[in-house]
C-alpha cells in the first residue's frame, strides 16, 4: 500500500460540464435523478437503476459540443471514457462502481465515442484531519450542500493531512 493520497480537480474544470441530457431527464424520474446526483457526490452508494442508461446532446448543443474529455458532467450524473474507467479499475472502488452508459449527439442515434460509464463514487470518508493541515480550510476549500470538504483549486504537495483511515479500503 501507498501512504500516498492523490486529490483531483478535475471534476471542477469548465471543459467537464457540456451541453448535455440523460434518459431521466424528460420523464416522472427527473426529480428522482437530481437526488440521486446528490446522493452520489456525496458519496452514498447506489444501485445501477439510479444512473442513466443514456446521455445525449441537449436541443441547442452545436457540433463543437460533442468533444467530450475523458471525465464529464451530464445533467446530475459525471461519466467517464472506457480509457479512465480502466484506470479506475485498478483501484478499490469500494462500495462504488461504474455502471455501462450510451452516450449519443441530439440525435439520440449518433454514438460518441466507444464505452462510457456514470460513475457511483459510493465512498464517504472523514479522512481530512482540519487542525494539521498546512492550508487554511477555511481559505482553499468550500462546503457546499454536499457534506465534506471540495476543494477550490489545485493543492500543493503535502498542503492537507490525511488521516491513516484515508490510506485504507472501504
Amino acid at each position: 500500500m501507498s501512504d500516498t493520497v492523490w486529490i483531483s480537480i478535475a471534476m471542477g474544470h469548465g471543459t467537464n460540464l457540456g451541453r448535455l441530457r440523460h434518459s431521466f431527464s424528460e420523464t416522472d424520474q427527473r426529480q428522482d435523478s437530481i437526488a440521486w446526483g446528490q446522493q452520489n457526490v456525496a458519496g452514498e452508494p447506489l444501485k445501477a437503476e439510479c444512473f442513466p442508461s443514456e446521455i445525449y446532446g441537449a436541443p441547442d448543443a452545436k457540433d463543437s459540443d460533442y468533444r467530450l474529455p475523458s471525465i464529464f458532467y451530464a445533467g446530475s450524473f459525471w461519466a467517464v471514457s472506457k480509457a479512465a474507467a480502466d484506470v479506475l479499475r485498478q483501484f478499490d472502488l469500494g462500495a462504488g462502481g461504474l455502471y455501462p452508459v450510451k452516450v449519443f449527439k441530439k440525435d439520440r442515434k449518433t454514438p460518441l465515442g466507444d464505452e462510457w460509464f456514470c460513475i457511483n463514487f459510493g465512498n464517504r470518508k472523514e479522512a481530512v484531519v482540519v487542525p494539521e493541515s498546512l492550508t487554511s480550510l477555511n481559505d482553499q476549500y468550500i462546503r457546499p450542500g454536499v457534506k465534506g470538504w471540495i476543494p477550490k483549486f489545485a493543492i500543493e504537495d503535502g498542503g492537507m493531512a490525511i488521516s491513516k483511515g484515508g490510506l485504507l479500503g472501504t
